[in-house]
């Protein structure tokens, strides 16, 4: 048992392997990303130069590899509460997404801005998330120095609550 930790070295060894297996699997993804869109770049030069179609399997792609190597990172990162990545994927999520949808919207029908609508009311959901976060999930340092949320805040005040009822009932 290693002291420092609290864990063995066969369970820091499988967290080891896990890490650099998941690397790899982004390297891949990366190589294999990039060599199917140099490909597929090719042959849109070579066949049709006239419309760049290039860019939409290129961007769609990219959100994929953009959310793998994200996975990846909140995983080395040791980011586990689950309010935190869902915030983070959804703040990611909309950027690519709407970076998509702007090129997409560009190529297609450049005088009308149908891309705002959803720009609009997905920000909008996106602003209204990170302030749900701000306010119940994310932790404030106390006098205690104990860094809590507002939800564990609550939980611990109703919590006492029981508590201070059942000794009210054991004492009668």
């Amino acid at each position: 048992m290693n002291d420092v930790s609290g864990f063995s070295d066969e369970s820091l060894r499988s967290i080891a392997a896990q890490k650099v297996n998941y690397r790899f699997s982004v390297k891949i993804h990366i190589a294999v990303f990039i060599l199917v869109n140099l490909l597929l770049f090719i042959i849109n030069f070579l066949f049709t130069p006239e419309f760049y179609w290039i860019v939409f399997p290129f961007f769609s792609w990219l959100i994929g590899v953009n959310l793998h190597i994200l996975t990846y990172l909140l995983y080395a990162k040791g980011i586990y509460p689950i309010s935190k990545r869902s915030l983070i994927y959804d703040v990611d999520s909309f950027i690519f997404v709407m970076l998509l949808l702007f090129i997409t919207n560009y190529m297609t029908l450049p005088g009308f801005y149908w891309v705002l609508f959803p720009t609009i009311f997905w920000g909008g959901l996106v602003i209204l998330h990170l302030i749900i976060y701000l306010r119940y999930f994310s932790t404030k340092i106390e006098n205690n120095e104990e860094g809590k949320s507002r939800k564990e805040r609550a939980i611990d005040k109703e919590l006492a609550k029981m508590r201070k009822r059942q000794t009210n009932r054991n004492n009668r």
